[in-house]
Protein backbone atom coordinates (compact mmCIF):
# COMPACT_ATOMS: atom_id res chain seq x y z
CA UNK A 1 0.00 0.00 0.00
CA UNK A 2 2.49 2.52 0.91
CA UNK A 3 4.73 1.51 -2.01
CA UNK A 4 1.99 2.28 -4.08
CA UNK A 5 1.28 5.53 -2.75
CA UNK A 6 4.66 6.78 -3.42
CA UNK A 7 4.68 5.75 -7.39
CA UNK A 8 1.08 7.86 -7.36
CA UNK A 9 3.15 10.85 -5.80
CA UNK A 10 5.94 10.48 -7.83
CA UNK A 11 3.59 10.58 -10.85
CA UNK A 12 2.19 13.54 -9.74
CA UNK A 13 5.30 15.09 -8.99
CA UNK A 14 6.75 13.86 -12.19
CA UNK A 15 3.49 15.27 -14.34
CA UNK A 16 3.50 18.44 -12.11
CA UNK A 17 7.53 19.12 -13.08
CA UNK A 18 6.70 18.25 -16.48
CA UNK A 19 3.92 20.81 -16.89
CA UNK A 20 6.22 23.32 -15.50
CA UNK A 21 8.74 22.16 -18.39
CA UNK A 22 6.32 22.51 -20.69
CA UNK A 23 4.86 25.73 -19.72
CA UNK A 24 8.04 27.20 -19.35
CA UNK A 25 9.41 26.19 -22.91
CA UNK A 26 6.10 27.00 -24.75
CA UNK A 27 6.56 30.23 -23.44
CA UNK A 28 9.97 30.44 -24.80
CA UNK A 29 9.89 29.11 -27.62
CA UNK A 30 6.28 30.34 -28.96
CA UNK A 31 5.92 26.19 -29.85
CA UNK A 32 2.82 25.62 -31.49
CA UNK A 33 0.96 24.72 -28.39
CA UNK A 34 0.44 28.20 -27.20
CA UNK A 35 -1.53 31.07 -29.54
CA UNK A 36 -0.89 34.96 -29.53
CA UNK A 37 -3.30 35.03 -26.89
CA UNK A 38 -0.88 33.13 -24.51
CA UNK A 39 -2.56 30.32 -24.24
CA UNK A 40 -1.78 26.68 -24.04
CA UNK A 41 -3.41 23.77 -25.30
CA UNK A 42 -1.65 20.14 -24.10
CA UNK A 43 -3.33 16.83 -23.68
CA UNK A 44 -2.66 14.34 -20.47
CA UNK A 45 -2.98 10.82 -20.86
CA UNK A 46 -3.91 7.93 -18.12
CA UNK A 47 -1.02 8.14 -16.75
CA UNK A 48 -0.57 11.96 -16.03
CA UNK A 49 1.87 12.66 -18.50
CA UNK A 50 1.30 15.60 -20.79
CA UNK A 51 1.79 15.93 -24.60
CA UNK A 52 1.46 18.76 -26.91
CA UNK A 53 -0.12 17.68 -30.37
CA UNK A 54 1.49 19.00 -34.00
CA UNK A 55 -0.93 22.10 -34.79
CA UNK A 56 -3.86 21.43 -36.20
CA UNK A 57 -4.02 18.10 -33.88
CA UNK A 58 -7.01 17.07 -31.46
CA UNK A 59 -6.04 14.78 -28.70
CA UNK A 60 -5.82 11.06 -28.44
CA UNK A 61 -9.09 8.74 -27.90
CA UNK A 62 -8.79 8.48 -23.37
CA UNK A 63 -6.77 11.68 -23.29
CA UNK A 64 -7.63 15.10 -20.97
CA UNK A 65 -7.20 18.58 -22.95
CA UNK A 66 -6.43 20.92 -21.24
CA UNK A 67 -5.63 24.83 -21.91
CA UNK A 68 -4.17 26.95 -19.66
CA UNK A 69 -2.66 30.75 -19.87
CA UNK A 70 1.24 31.97 -19.37
CA UNK A 71 0.14 35.20 -18.54
CA UNK A 72 -1.74 36.29 -15.35
CA UNK A 73 -4.36 39.39 -14.96
CA UNK A 74 -3.70 42.90 -15.96
CA UNK A 75 -3.03 44.98 -13.39
CA UNK A 76 -4.40 48.19 -12.60
CA UNK A 77 -3.19 51.28 -14.58
CA UNK A 78 -0.38 53.20 -13.07
CA UNK A 79 -0.14 56.64 -11.77
CA UNK A 80 0.09 59.70 -15.01
CA UNK A 81 3.98 60.78 -15.04
CA UNK A 82 4.73 64.79 -14.02
CA UNK A 83 4.03 66.91 -17.47
CA UNK A 84 6.85 67.74 -19.62
CA UNK A 85 8.42 71.69 -19.63
CA UNK A 86 6.65 73.60 -22.56
CA UNK A 87 8.41 73.33 -25.71
CA UNK A 88 10.33 75.68 -27.65
CA UNK A 89 8.75 77.59 -30.89
CA UNK A 90 11.70 78.44 -32.70
CA UNK A 91 11.82 82.49 -32.97
CA UNK A 92 11.58 83.64 -29.36
CA UNK A 93 12.93 80.37 -27.41
CA UNK A 94 11.30 78.90 -24.30
CA UNK A 95 7.84 79.83 -24.14
CA UNK A 96 7.13 81.78 -21.27
CA UNK A 97 3.90 80.25 -18.83
CA UNK A 98 1.01 81.95 -20.02
CA UNK A 99 -0.66 84.24 -17.72
CA UNK A 100 -4.40 83.35 -15.61
CA UNK A 101 -7.45 84.86 -17.74
CA UNK A 102 -7.99 88.05 -16.42
CA UNK A 103 -11.54 89.60 -15.38
CA UNK A 104 -13.97 89.80 -18.09
CA UNK A 105 -15.03 93.58 -18.32
CA UNK A 106 -18.45 95.00 -18.14
CA UNK A 107 -21.08 94.90 -21.17
CA UNK A 108 -20.62 97.62 -23.86
CA UNK A 109 -23.32 99.82 -24.72
CA UNK A 110 -26.39 98.86 -26.98
CA UNK A 111 -25.98 99.67 -30.41
CA UNK A 112 -28.83 101.64 -32.55
CA UNK A 113 -31.74 99.91 -34.19
CA UNK A 114 -31.21 98.79 -37.39
CA UNK A 115 -33.55 99.44 -40.28
CA UNK A 116 -37.12 97.92 -40.71
CA UNK A 117 -36.90 95.16 -42.73
CA UNK A 118 -39.22 94.78 -45.99
CA UNK A 119 -42.76 93.52 -44.88
CA UNK A 120 -42.66 89.74 -45.75
CA UNK A 121 -45.60 88.33 -47.98
CA UNK A 122 -49.42 88.15 -46.57
CA UNK A 123 -50.02 84.60 -44.82
CA UNK A 124 -52.60 82.48 -46.78
CA UNK A 125 -56.15 83.67 -45.95
CA UNK A 126 -58.02 81.69 -42.88
CA UNK A 127 -61.13 79.66 -43.12
CA UNK A 128 -64.40 81.34 -43.43
CA UNK A 129 -66.04 81.72 -40.38
CA UNK A 130 -69.44 79.86 -39.46
CA UNK A 131 -72.80 81.36 -40.52
CA UNK A 132 -74.15 84.33 -38.25
CA UNK A 133 -78.09 84.16 -37.00
CA UNK A 134 -80.77 84.87 -39.72
CA UNK A 135 -81.87 88.44 -39.26
CA UNK A 136 -85.68 89.55 -38.21
CA UNK A 137 -88.22 89.19 -40.91
CA UNK A 138 -88.64 92.76 -42.24
CA UNK A 139 -91.89 93.99 -42.76
CA UNK A 140 -94.36 93.24 -44.97
CA UNK A 141 -94.34 95.01 -48.40
CA UNK A 142 -96.76 97.26 -49.67
CA UNK A 143 -98.18 97.66 -53.66
CA UNK A 144 -99.38 101.12 -54.32
CA UNK A 145 -101.12 99.15 -57.23
CA UNK A 146 -101.41 96.09 -59.27
CA UNK A 147 -100.05 97.84 -62.26
CA UNK A 148 -96.66 98.00 -59.79
CA UNK A 149 -96.26 94.32 -60.08
CA UNK A 150 -95.88 94.23 -63.44
CA UNK A 151 -92.11 93.77 -64.17
CA UNK A 152 -91.18 91.90 -60.76
CA UNK A 153 -88.67 89.25 -60.48
CA UNK A 154 -90.16 86.25 -60.01
CA UNK A 155 -89.46 82.35 -60.40
CA UNK A 156 -91.33 79.42 -61.64
CA UNK A 157 -90.34 75.77 -62.19
CA UNK A 158 -87.02 76.72 -61.03
CA UNK A 159 -86.43 79.40 -63.95
CA UNK A 160 -86.28 82.95 -63.59
CA UNK A 161 -88.60 85.31 -64.97
CA UNK A 162 -90.89 88.75 -64.51
CA UNK A 163 -94.71 89.03 -63.28
CA UNK A 164 -96.93 89.67 -66.04
CA UNK A 165 -100.44 91.53 -65.30
CA UNK A 166 -103.93 90.85 -66.97
CA UNK A 167 -106.71 92.77 -65.96
CA UNK A 168 -110.09 91.37 -68.10
CA UNK A 169 -112.94 92.97 -68.96
CA UNK A 170 -115.02 92.05 -65.76
CA UNK A 171 -112.01 93.42 -63.60
CA UNK A 172 -110.42 89.90 -62.72
CA UNK A 173 -106.55 90.67 -62.03
CA UNK A 174 -104.80 87.69 -63.26
CA UNK A 175 -100.57 87.34 -62.70
CA UNK A 176 -98.41 85.38 -64.73
CA UNK A 177 -95.04 84.31 -63.93
CA UNK A 178 -93.09 84.72 -67.50
CA UNK A 179 -89.94 82.60 -68.03
CA UNK A 180 -87.32 84.70 -69.03
CA UNK A 181 -86.20 84.26 -72.36
CA UNK A 182 -82.97 81.77 -73.07
CA UNK A 183 -79.40 83.73 -74.22
CA UNK A 184 -78.75 83.28 -77.73
CA UNK A 185 -76.40 80.53 -78.64
CA UNK A 186 -73.57 81.48 -79.97
CA UNK A 187 -72.40 80.38 -83.76
CA UNK A 188 -69.02 80.13 -84.66
CA UNK A 189 -68.31 79.68 -88.56
CA UNK A 190 -64.43 77.90 -89.65
CA UNK A 191 -62.83 77.40 -93.09
CA UNK A 192 -63.09 73.32 -92.68
CA UNK A 193 -61.98 72.15 -96.39
CA UNK A 194 -60.54 73.24 -99.56
CA UNK A 195 -60.10 71.61 -102.80
CA UNK A 196 -57.90 73.88 -104.97
CA UNK A 197 -55.73 71.78 -107.48
CA UNK A 198 -57.28 69.18 -109.37
CA UNK A 199 -55.72 66.14 -111.51
CA UNK A 200 -55.07 67.15 -114.64
CA UNK A 201 -57.41 71.03 -115.47
CA UNK A 202 -58.54 72.58 -112.95
CA UNK A 203 -61.70 72.52 -112.52
CA UNK A 204 -64.76 71.66 -109.77
CA UNK A 205 -62.53 73.50 -107.04
CA UNK A 206 -64.69 74.56 -103.97
CA UNK A 207 -64.16 75.73 -100.30
CA UNK A 208 -66.42 74.49 -97.65
CA UNK A 209 -67.55 76.38 -94.29
CA UNK A 210 -69.06 74.97 -91.65
CA UNK A 211 -71.08 76.33 -88.12
CA UNK A 212 -69.59 74.74 -85.44
CA UNK A 213 -71.19 76.67 -83.03
CA UNK A 214 -74.85 75.72 -81.15
CA UNK A 215 -76.74 78.66 -83.05
CA UNK A 216 -77.06 79.80 -86.51
CA UNK A 217 -74.60 81.77 -88.25
CA UNK A 218 -76.11 84.86 -90.29
CA UNK A 219 -74.30 85.17 -93.36
CA UNK A 220 -75.22 88.77 -93.98
CA UNK A 221 -72.07 90.93 -94.40
CA UNK A 222 -69.98 88.30 -95.10
CA UNK A 223 -67.55 87.05 -97.66
CA UNK A 224 -64.45 84.94 -98.71
CA UNK A 225 -61.68 86.46 -99.68
CA UNK A 226 -58.84 85.19 -102.26
CA UNK A 227 -55.60 86.09 -101.89
CA UNK A 228 -52.51 85.98 -104.38
CA UNK A 229 -49.26 85.41 -102.36
CA UNK A 230 -46.90 86.90 -104.84
CA UNK A 231 -48.31 90.31 -104.16
CA UNK A 232 -50.16 89.84 -101.01
CA UNK A 233 -53.65 91.21 -103.00
CA UNK A 234 -56.89 90.42 -103.16
CA UNK A 235 -58.06 88.55 -107.15
CA UNK A 236 -61.67 87.09 -106.23
CA UNK A 237 -64.51 87.89 -103.56
CA UNK A 238 -67.65 85.61 -103.15
CA UNK A 239 -70.53 87.26 -101.34
CA UNK A 240 -72.33 85.32 -98.46
CA UNK A 241 -76.14 85.77 -98.11
CA UNK A 242 -78.51 83.92 -95.96
CA UNK A 243 -77.89 81.87 -92.88
CA UNK A 244 -75.88 78.39 -91.51
CA UNK A 245 -77.95 76.50 -88.54
CA UNK A 246 -75.25 74.63 -86.05
CA UNK A 247 -73.28 71.62 -87.41
CA UNK A 248 -74.55 72.53 -91.22
CA UNK A 249 -72.13 72.89 -94.26
CA UNK A 250 -72.30 75.45 -97.03
CA UNK A 251 -70.13 74.59 -100.10
CA UNK A 252 -69.04 77.64 -102.39
CA UNK A 253 -67.95 76.49 -106.27
CA UNK A 254 -65.06 78.35 -106.93
CA UNK A 255 -61.55 77.40 -108.42
CA UNK A 256 -58.64 79.72 -105.97
CA UNK A 257 -55.49 79.25 -107.40
CA UNK A 258 -52.70 77.02 -106.68
CA UNK A 259 -50.00 79.29 -106.58
CA UNK A 260 -47.11 79.60 -103.77
CA UNK A 261 -48.38 80.84 -102.07
CA UNK A 262 -51.94 81.65 -101.83
CA UNK A 263 -54.67 82.21 -99.42
CA UNK A 264 -58.38 82.20 -98.13
CA UNK A 265 -60.11 83.92 -95.66
CA UNK A 266 -63.68 84.75 -93.77
CA UNK A 267 -64.23 88.38 -93.99
CA UNK A 268 -66.29 90.35 -91.86
CA UNK A 269 -67.34 93.16 -94.31
CA UNK A 270 -68.73 95.40 -91.97
CA UNK A 271 -65.76 95.31 -89.27
CA UNK A 272 -63.40 94.48 -91.86
CA UNK A 273 -61.85 91.37 -89.49
CA UNK A 274 -61.11 87.84 -90.68
CA UNK A 275 -63.22 85.33 -89.02
CA UNK A 276 -60.82 82.35 -90.56
CA UNK A 277 -57.84 81.93 -92.35
CA UNK A 278 -55.91 80.00 -94.54
CA UNK A 279 -52.44 80.08 -95.95
CA UNK A 280 -51.56 77.19 -98.18
CA UNK A 281 -47.90 76.44 -100.18
CA UNK A 282 -46.45 79.44 -97.90
CA UNK A 283 -47.13 81.95 -95.03
CA UNK A 284 -48.83 85.10 -96.57
CA UNK A 285 -48.67 87.60 -93.03
CA UNK A 286 -51.90 88.29 -91.95
CA UNK A 287 -53.38 84.75 -93.00
CA UNK A 288 -51.64 82.48 -90.66
CA UNK A 289 -53.28 80.85 -87.50
CA UNK A 290 -50.26 79.76 -84.95
CA UNK A 291 -47.67 77.72 -86.82
CA UNK A 292 -47.81 78.21 -90.71
CA UNK A 293 -49.21 74.77 -92.46
CA UNK A 294 -45.85 73.02 -93.86
CA UNK A 295 -45.17 73.86 -97.63
CA UNK A 296 -45.11 69.69 -98.19
CA UNK A 297 -49.12 69.86 -96.84
CA UNK A 298 -51.00 70.57 -100.09
CA UNK A 299 -53.74 69.64 -102.51
CA UNK A 300 -52.01 67.36 -105.55
CA UNK A 301 -52.49 67.48 -109.16
CA UNK A 302 -51.47 63.64 -109.67
CA UNK A 303 -53.45 62.81 -106.47
CA UNK A 304 -57.03 63.23 -105.85
CA UNK A 305 -57.43 65.36 -102.58
CA UNK A 306 -57.91 67.90 -100.55
CA UNK A 307 -57.11 70.09 -97.55
CA UNK A 308 -59.17 69.35 -94.39
CA UNK A 309 -59.39 70.25 -90.92
CA UNK A 310 -58.53 66.69 -89.39
CA UNK A 311 -60.70 66.50 -87.05
CA UNK A 312 -63.38 67.77 -88.68
CA UNK A 313 -64.01 71.11 -87.84
CA UNK A 314 -60.96 70.94 -85.07
CA UNK A 315 -59.80 75.01 -84.56
CA UNK A 316 -56.77 75.04 -81.93
CA UNK A 317 -55.58 77.94 -83.61
CA UNK A 318 -52.90 76.59 -85.27
CA UNK A 319 -52.86 75.83 -88.90
CA UNK A 320 -50.02 73.19 -88.91
CA UNK A 321 -52.33 71.26 -86.13
CA UNK A 322 -55.53 71.53 -87.78
CA UNK A 323 -55.05 70.93 -91.21
CA UNK A 324 -53.52 68.07 -93.37
CA UNK A 325 -54.06 66.32 -97.16
CA UNK A 326 -56.52 63.66 -97.48
CA UNK A 327 -57.61 61.47 -100.46
CA UNK A 328 -61.30 62.04 -99.49
CA UNK A 329 -63.06 64.69 -100.71
CA UNK A 330 -65.83 65.49 -98.50
CA UNK A 331 -67.77 68.48 -99.87
CA UNK A 332 -70.60 69.15 -97.56
CA UNK A 333 -69.86 66.14 -94.62
CA UNK A 334 -67.85 65.96 -92.28
CA UNK A 335 -63.80 65.49 -93.09
CA UNK A 336 -61.96 61.86 -93.26
CA UNK A 337 -58.43 61.43 -93.12
CA UNK A 338 -56.94 59.46 -95.81
CA UNK A 339 -53.24 58.63 -96.36
CA UNK A 340 -52.29 58.98 -100.01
Amino acid sequence: MTARRRRLAWRGGAAAAALLALATGMAAAGSGAGRDDGVIEACRGKSGALRVPAPGKACRRGEQALRWSVRGPQGPAGPPGPVGPPGVDGVDGVDGVPGATGAQGPAGPAGATGATGPQGPAGPTGPAGPTGPAGPTGPAGEVESIDALSGAACVTGGTPGTVAVDVGADGAITLACVPEAPPAQAAALVLNEIDYDQVGADSGGFVELYNTGAGAADLTGLALVFVDGADGLEYLRRTLTGSLGPGEYLVVAVDAQNGAPDGVALLDTASGAFLDALSYEGAIPGLVEGTPLPVDVADSNTITGSLARIPNGSDTNDAATDWRFTTSVTPGTANVETAP
